[in-house]
């Protein structure tokens, strides 16, 4: 068993990615009038952390979670780029070897997961035929039932009961960490978890976070977590990149885009403005002006740029670089990075 991680822990910046999706587009029609959902895209993943991957709805982050398996819907597909997954390139994978790749090794939870069981087998029956499709797992049937019940305690949950329900007799809170336990029942060394708390009420979201990070800190998953929850993203995450249509803006530890607040992109400090506090009274909420561009006609320059308030002529006409400093942090932002020395890309 992979040893115990502590979550926000800092991971070691030196050592080999574990996943590196470099200059990824993904594109959605015909090459003349392609909608690029991924535009050019680059983050890595270290090995044992939790990556929040952060932007409003639309802006291309669930694509992006699609794309490591393989599963964007047509006529999506990857044009540019690579997704190297322990140093193989999993864009150029064949149709078999994503099948013998999903859910061995990366697995996902979906954003409908609460409807994604069969109405008509209990939850038990599924699990015998994940089994059954993955005999090089778990060669000896027990095994594989002993460990999904070692699964279920850990989010907190019955194996007796839910071996025998179907999906009608659980809870949206309980069918969400049956999915979560199902996804990770083949042992996945990476788990792409998208909105999983979204449709959960408050009560069942606060279970779903502590059950995630019981999970992290037992098994040390190396986790994509999909969101567009700032609150979550600041207690589970080691690290975040934060998207705005289709582009990657920002990227750095959850104390550097969180808590320091200096050298932060404009989109990201109007979400974090965005939040009401229930510690300040009094203090308005400034919403985002304007709306989202469509991707099918983004706008030149900076995308964020009509809706930003330090925005300048440059910011409508030159798109910025993703600029790092020298702990890592990345910043696409012409004002913002103007001022700093020893950049780079």
């Amino acid at each position: 068993m992979t040893m115990p991680l502590t979550v926000n822990a800092p991971v070691d910046s030196n050592a080999a990615p574990f996943l590196a999706v470099e200059h990824l587009t993904v594109a959605f029609g015909d090459t003349a009038t392609a909608v690029k959902a991924v535009d050019d895209v680059s983050l890595t993943i270290s090995r044992g952390e939790i990556l929040a991957l952060v932007g409003e709805s639309g802006c291309g982050k669930s694509t992006l979670g699609y794309s490591l398996l393989g599963i964007v819907p047509p006529p999506g597909k990857a044009t540019e780029g690579s997704i190297r997954f322990k140093g193989r390139d999993v864009v150029r994978l064949s149709k078999h070897e994503f099948d013998t790749m999903r859910g061995r090794d990366i697995s996902m939870v979906f954003q409908g997961a609460m409807n994604a069981f069969n109405p008509v087998l209990t939850i038990g029956a599924q699990v015998e035929h994940i089994l059954d499709a993955h005999p090089e797992v778990y060669p000896q049937r027990a095994e594989g039932r002993a460990y999904f019940n070692h699964l279920l305690h850990l989010v907190q949950l019955q194996p007796d009961r839910i071996w025998r329900s179907f999906e009608s007799q659980l809870s949206g809170g309980m069918k969400q960490r049956v999915a979560i336990a199902v996804a990770l029942l083949l042992k996945p060394e990476l788990v792409i978890l998208d909105e999983p708390t979204t449709a959960l009420d408050v009560l069942n979201q606060r279970l779903v976070i502590d059950v995630l990070k019981d999970l992290h800190a037992e098994l040390g998953t190396t986790v994509l977590f999909v969101t567009h929850d700032l609150a979550v993203v600041a207690e589970l995450a080691t690290r975040v990149a934060v998207m705005y249509a289709g582009k990657l803006v920002e990227t750095g530890t959850v104390d550097e885009i969180f808590t320091r607040g200096g050298r932060r992109h404009p989109y990201v400090a109007a979400l974090i403005d965005a939040i009401p506090s229930v510690l300040k009274s009094g203090l308005t909420v400034r919403p985002i002006g304007g709306s989202v561009p469509s991707l099918a006609d983004p706008p030149p320059g900076c995308r964020f740029a009509p809706r930003c308030r330090l925005a300048e002529p440059e910011c409508h006409v030159t798109e910025p670089p993703l600029l790092g400093d020298r702990h890592g942090h990345r910043v696409a932002c012409h004002v913002i990075n103007r001022s700093l020395e020893g950049l780079s890309q």
